[in-house]
């Protein structure tokens, strides 16, 4: 097959005196190439500027001319086919964090709390501040909490590994302490990664509330401490998600395990109105809805009540023969429905988190 005239001759500057060295790689899509300076350069010759997101500023991107327009193209220190289809999708899909609608101050709080930390460790280090070793979330039923942490894995570009206490069980003496070591195992051998532990209530319940015959799950609970011990050393980050904070076993909140602990809200304002585009895409839609109303008229009603008063809009739409779904059938599904959050509930959980910061 012979290959296209490169689109950079070699020589040709890019920033700084750095200069291309040589084409290394070409595809329909993606050229790279060695740079004077040992780093990579990646050119998109199908990607335009209107169809760039980056909204999290991962790359700094040049936009050099090619064919007669304006493409990007991203400087990286690695190469390899992998490296140049994350770039390019990361130009152009929503991932990790920017993908989760709304919710600014958690991913704020994510950013600064886990994200920093594990990708800058050497700046922590610098002033004696540990990386963190495991995270808890908590927060009412249907508020995204699994979503996030998927999204969180992907941000981090860490392998995601989902566990929930039915996976660990087991009717066999000892069965599920073998089971919780297998499964911090094929963390570490997958590292980095994101070992996530669902409903983790279930799995690490208070020991003061087991009685006597409870021994065997003491034996668990005993396993899964010493196995999330330092787990970041191995560049492992725990994730552990929960509906009931105060069932949990009060150990794995102390330093060195999960010793940040998160509260995941229902939607806000913006990502409540950003849902329902998301679920209303594909579908034949109005362009007259306000998409601002039904944020504001829909607190306290989490993602999954938003995908149902769309499913159920779709529905009327359909039985009334409407060529489209509008903002009245919208309104007629919201009125059929309850918000998933009860009053005062936040509440709870806010004084919760106080306690448990305290603990």
């Amino acid at each position: 097959m012979t290959l296209s005239k490169p689109v950079l001759m070699n020589n040709a500057e890019i920033a700084d005196g750095v200069t291309v060295v040589a084409r290394v790689d070409s595809s329909e899509d993606i050229e790279v190439y060695s740079l004077s300076n040992d780093q990579y350069l990646y050119l998109f010759k199908k990607i335009r500027q209107s169809q760039i997101i980056n909204t999290m500023n991962r790359y700094d991107i040049k936009y050099l001319s090619a064919n007669g327009e304006q493409v990007p193209a991203v400087i990286s220190e690695d190469f390899s086919r992998k490296v140049g289809e994350k770039i390019k999708s990361e130009l152009t899909d929503l991932v990790g964090l920017e993908s989760v609608a709304g919710m600014h101050d958690l991913k704020e709080l994510l950013t600064n709390e886990v994200i920093k930390p594990l990708k800058h460790p050497e700046d922590y280090a610098k002033f004696k501040l540990k990386i963190p070793n495991g995270i808890l979330l908590y927060g009412p039923p249907g508020c995204g909490k699994t979503y996030i942490v998927r999204k969180l894995a992907e941000e981090l570009g860490y392998n995601f590994i989902e566990v929930k206490a039915s996976d660990v069980g087991s009717s066999y003496i000892h069965g599920a302490v073998e089971k919780i070591s297998k499964v911090f195992q094929q963390a570490r051998d997958d590292a980095p990664s994101i070992l996530f532990f669902d409903e983790i209530d279930g799995l690490v319940p208070n020991r003061d509330t087991l009685g006597e015959s409870g021994s065997l799950k003491q034996e668990e609970i005993n396993q899964f401490l010493q196995e999330m011990n330092d787990s970041s050393e191995d560049n492992v980050l725990v994730v552990g998600a929960t509906n009931r904070p105060e069932l949990i076993d009060k150990a794995i909140l102390r330093s060195g395990r999960m010793d940040k602990r998160i509260l995941v809200p229902p939607p806000d304002f913006q990502a409540r109105r950003e849902l329902f585009k998301i679920c209303l895409f594909g579908r034949p839609v109005s362009d007259s809805i306000n998409y601002d109303l039904l944020g504001k008229i829909t607190e306290n009603f989490v993602s999954s009540d938003i995908e149902l008063i769309v499913e159920s809009a779709a529905r009327i739409a359909v039985k009334m023969s409407y060529p489209e779904i509008t903002e009245e059938l919208i309104k007629e599904a919201l009125k059929k429905m309850s918000p998933s959050i009860a009053e005062g509930e936040m509440e709870y959980f806010t004084k919760l988190g106080e306690t448990l910061e305290r603990t």
